[in-house]
């Protein structure tokens, strides 16, 4: 019916073979065309294209239904409610943390904000403040484990002229510098005994003596504390003043992992990439679908801040190539080093890239960099075996002479 087409002339094709993808309906059809001189299909060769359109049946389902139906966005409510500047996510575990913003953003009590070391609990303090009555005034933060306890009161509650040794001046502590707004305590696990009984008696009263001074300021101040550890743990091992803790905790909020919220990945990723592009004047450099993958299937112990990390780093190693894209091979490439080095040991995620990189080499090196019998070799479709060989930044070694 179609020898006489002139495509079937030009690509000299002698037999067709169509076999329906089914899958409760029909999705598709598996069409094999064989070249001139290759004679007709054969029963074995029919057998094992039904074979294959069996097994490709669910996949195929699987794509449109993805196709059709987007994954459902469980922030987009809190978004048209919100101001929430770079919270970045659609996951419910996000929109149960958003849910406790919307809930306590409007009142004037304290909040906790527990959660693993870079999850986005200061960006998290920072949307309750805008979204509550103090917004437009300052948002002031103090990091409690980066003082020591002899200056930790000065910063917090400043000083007069002579209340100290340093203090030529008068100095404005956090407090009086948050007037007004809100007072986030960063780290506040880290705080010693003795500073905890000083802040718990400023919580009590919300007043305060500067350095030097007798004269006790009124503080109007919202208070957020930040930790990652576990305060009820820290309570029971004596290392953290329950009164305090009860002073602290108008509501507690748990900000979720990564590992939590694995669908907020990719979007996170994207929005960072964009995010620091834009603020180091990059040209424009967009993430790879494999490196998108590639970031998904890998682990964040670091959460947010290990991603933008390495984002930020992979976007410019990608701007110094000149590249347009950035690949899974420009965030997760190994440091080079001059000289011998002494390793962490690698996690599993990184061992399997390295195993995996290793067996799609020797089998595109074992056939000469042929990518077709290669991927024949590895049992992968050649657009498969493309893919790995730019998301391992694999490249073909020149010959020696």
């Amino acid at each position: 019916m179609f020898r006489d087409r002139p495509s079937v002339q030009a690509s000299k094709i002698e037999a067709v073979l169509c076999v329906p993808i089914i899958q409760r309906t029909p999705v598709g059809v598996l069409y094999l065309q064989g070249r001139r001189g290759g004679g007709c299909f054969s029963d074995t060769e029919v057998d094992r294209a039904r074979t294959c359109a069996r097994h490709l049946a669910p996949l195929v389902e699987t794509l449109f239904i993805r196709s059709r139906h987007k994954p459902a966005d469980h922030v987009a409510p809190f978004k048209k409610r919100l101001a929430l500047d770079d919270v970045v996510g659609t996951s419910a575990a996000l929109a149960a943390v958003l849910r406790e913003v919307e809930l306590v953003a409007p009142l004037d009590v304290s909040v906790v904000i527990m959660g693993e070391t870079g999850t986005g609990k200061t960006r998290l303090a920072r949307a309750i403040h805008e979204n509550g009555p103090r917004r437009g005034r300052r948002f002031v933060e103090i990091n409690c484990a980066a003082l020591p306890d002899p200056l930790f009161e000065s910063e917090l509650f400043g000083a007069v002229a002579g209340g100290h040794s340093t203090a030529k001046g008068k100095m404005e502590g956090r407090v009086a510098a948050a007037q007004g707004g809100t007072l986030l305590l960063d780290e506040v696990a880290e705080l010693s005994p003795v500073v905890q009984a000083k802040l718990l008696q400023f919580l009590q009263s919300r007043e305060y003596y500067p350095l030097g001074s007798s004269t006790p300021l009124k503080a109007d101040v919202r208070i957020i504390a930040a930790t990652n550890v576990d305060l009820q743990e820290a309570i029971n091992e004596r290392r953290f003043r329950s009164d305090l803790f009860f002073r602290l905790q108008g509501l507690t909020i748990r900000m979720p992992s990564l590992v939590e919220r694995p669908e907020d990945l990719a979007p996170l990723a994207t929005h960072l990439c964009e995010r620091i592009i834009r603020s180091n004047r990059l040209a424009h450099t967009v993430l790879s679908p494999g490196a998108l993958r590639a970031i998904e299937a890998a682990d964040w112990p670091g959460n947010v801040r290990e991603l933008a990390s390495a984002i930020e780093t992979a976007a410019i190693r990608a701007a110094g190539e000149g590249a347009t894209t950035i690949e899974a091979a420009h965030i997760f490439r190994e440091p080079s080093s001059p000289g011998p080095v002494v390793r962490a040991p690698l996690t599993f995620q990184e061992e399997t890239r390295r195993f995996q990189s290793g067996v799609v080499l020797r089998a595109l090196e074992a056939e000469d960099w042929n990518v077709t019998a290669a991927a024949r070799t590895l049992d992968l479709t050649r657009a498969h075996l493309h893919n790995l060989i730019r998301a391992y930044g694999l490249k073909r070694r020149p010959k020696s002479a």
